[in-house]
């Protein structure tokens, strides 16, 4: 995660024997960062060993659409090479959010 600030925050799964409190590295940075007073981001990598692009879970997605813009790049990769960017706008159309309906 590349705050506006030009810092740099990692996160990693943090797995819990029942799903539902495991966190994702997105989230995990995510909240890092905004626990450390970051308000504003530029981008996010997503990386995981998959034979395809790893894509943010619901969860994850949600996440972002509440502390993103359309302006940050969503990068989503594995270690083979591929890569792909977007936004979440992309990867969550419709989204629910506070600026959806005024709140």
């Amino acid at each position: 995660m590349l705050g506006s600030s030009g810092k740099i925050y990692l996160g990693c799964n943090i797995e819990n024997a029942a799903y539902s409190p495991t966190n994702c590295a997105e989230r995990t940075a995510i909240f890092k960062a905004v626990s450390e007073g970051e308000t504003s981001f530029k981008a996010l990598a997503v990386v995981a060993d998959t034979t395809a692009v790893i894509t943010p879970c619901g969860v994850c997605r949600q996440v972002m659409a509440e502390f993103f813009d359309d302006q940050v790049i969503i990068v989503l990769a594995n270690l083979h090479g591929q890569v792909e960017e977007t936004t979440i706008a992309k990867l969550l159309p419709g989204a629910f959010t506070g600026d959806s309906y005024g709140l």
